[in-house]
């Protein structure tokens, strides 16, 4: 089901209210509370991608019958029960290359500051492999321990104190890299490409 903004619970009673400024929350994975989110589009250093449609052409199907359609300046979500929902490049996306595939940066607000949330687009034969970080609240203080030494970073709590988010603050060129190399994308999911009808 697409929404603008949608709840999720963490923990026993609290609940976090979370703000899409795009709603590309057709997928499983972009309906899921994104714990790990940017103060800034990654990787740092790389520029900004201008034309989507020369990365990921045509449109692609997940197991379930969910659609992302891309065009040269939008990613357009379409849901199995016909509910679409269309973000624009420049507005609410910033797309980036890296490593042989692409960071899909997505705006986002947390306490009234956007944030991006990012994922790791890779094509590989007629396959789009989509990666992203989804963390429950014990697995979410573990990782801090980890990125402790990477990146400077700020934890957004609960009302009970119990980990919502983390903030990530890259600074130099490599610290994307290390923060992949350290698993911060610890999910993938894959969607087809929808072969044209002759």
């Amino acid at each position: 089901m697409l929404k603008d903004s949608f709840t999720c619970s963490e923990g026993k009673s609290s609940a976090v209210k979370i703000k899409l400024s795009i709603a590309l929350t057709v997928l499983t994975f972009l309906m899921s509370c994104n714990s790990i989110v940017f103060d800034s589009p990654q990787p740092l250093g790389s520029e900004s991608v201008t034309n989507i449609s020369k990365m990921f052409p045509g449109v692609y199907i997940s197991s379930d019958s969910d659609s992302i359609s891309i065009s040269s300046s939008a990613i357009t979500l379409k849901s199995n029960n016909g509910s679409t929902v269309t973000g624009k490049l420049g507005k609410n996306i910033d797309i980036k290359e890296y490593s042989n595939g692409y960071v899909v940066n997505l705006s986002d607000s947390v306490n009234n500051r956007q944030v991006w949330v990012a994922y790791i687009f890779k094509l590989y034969n007629d396959t789009l492999w989509i990666s992203y970080s989804d963390f429950g609240t014990e697995k979410l203080m573990e990782f801090e321990n980890q990125i402790r030494t990477i990146v400077p970073y700020e934890v957004i709590r609960n009302n009970d104190g119990s980990y919502q988010r983390l903030i990530l603050k890259p600074q130099k060129l490599g610290d994307f890299e290390k923060l992949v190399n350290a698993g911060i994308f610890n999910k993938t999911v894959s969607l087809r490409m929808e072969k044209e009808k002759h």
